[in-house]
């Protein structure tokens, strides 16, 4: 199911075992208050364990499954793997999920992580991926209904494009925001512009957009600013070069934006902004520019080529092809 949908499944059904699937953190913590209130917990302390960090072993999360709550009806126990964490006795979980204790409730935060995830088939699978501009819209203002703010148009639409619509990122900066206007009580596009962290990944979005217009200035502004983000600027060819691949799969392609989406692992609004950015360039163009980054991957990876030079060499290229 996907997390809007998660609390209204909770009034009908509470599962025995959920995996949280997905990339927006923020979904992911909140999928699991959501189960936590559902279940009515009252001695937290007792009856919600957390088993999190470099390393989970299954042994400990069966035998913590296992264990009655205590003055009340469930516990929760939530397990969080995290890309880098390890775990060992998986089996173990296995043999559980055949016959599991009806008192406790099992979530696994998989998030991202791919590999285990297809060896968790035996849950309830909650979609924690970014939501659709739409109802990332909704809840910002819902969030600032609370504070008894309002927000601009434009600077609802800025502020979700800096933060490319990740809701974790999103309330983060709606806080600074709302303490930002105080007493004004009304967030402007010049408040977002001024105070919100725009993402990597809306940075390689606008730099593309103003490469495409030939927009010199913007272009060199853009990339100052990433320059003093020393460990991102050493990986900006392999993002540019991700991005543009995903601009000619879009240019080409006869599949959905959904289709799409799965296809390239990413969401709604990326694919939108592939689509519109697509139509800046030729077919021809961006094969052209796949195969100017294709070299100079090579020339990289062999030391053949700085990394600073390897992006002016790129962007000078980009910006006086025709």
């Amino acid at each position: 199911m996907k997390y809007v949908e998660l609390k209204n499944s909770l009034k009908s059904n509470i599962f025995n075992n959920y995996l949280l699937s997905g990339s927006d953190e923020f979904l992911l913590n909140k999928s699991v208050e959501l189960i936590f209130n559902a279940l009515k917990i009252g001695i937290a302390d007792l009856n919600f364990q957390k088993f999190l960090g470099e390393s989970v072993d299954f042994d400990d999360v069966v035998k913590a499954l296992n264990t009655m709550p205590v003055f009340d009806d469930k516990k929760l126990v939530a397990v969080y793997l995290h890309i880098k964490t390890s775990v060992s006795n998986l089996p173990k979980l296995t043999e559980y999920l055949k016959n599991p204790n009806p008192q406790s409730v099992l979530v696994v935060v998989a998030g991202d992580n791919n590999d285990l995830k297809a060896q968790l088939n035996k849950f309830e699978v909650v979609d924690c991926n970014r939501l659709s501009e739409d109802i990332v819209d909704k809840f910002v203002l819902s969030e600032l209904k609370a504070t008894s703010t309002n927000i601009t148009k434009p600077a609802l639409k800025t502020l979700n494009e800096y933060c490319v619509y990740d809701l974790s990122k999103i309330v983060k900066e709606v806080s600074k925001l709302v303490s930002f206007v105080a007493d004004k009580k009304l967030i402007e596009e010049g408040d977002v512009k001024l105070l919100v962290n725009k993402t990597l990944e809306f940075q390689i979005f606008e730099l593309t957009e103003n490469l495409a217009k030939k927009n010199k200035d913007k272009v060199f502004e853009i990339l100052e600013a990433l320059k003093a983000k020393k460990d991102v600027y050493r990986t900006l060819v392999p993002l540019i070069y991700a991005h543009f691949r995903r601009l000619f799969y879009v240019a080409v392609s006869n599949l959905s934006k959904s289709e799409l989406g799965t296809m390239l692992g990413v969401k709604d609004y990326a694919i939108t902004v592939a689509y519109k950015q697509s139509k800046m360039f030729t077919k021809v163009q961006l094969k052209n520019i796949i195969n100017i980054m294709e070299q100079l991957d090579f020339e990289l990876k062999t030391s053949a080529i700085s990394n600073d030079l390897a992006v002016d060499y790129l962007v000078l290229k980009i910006l006086n092809s025709k």
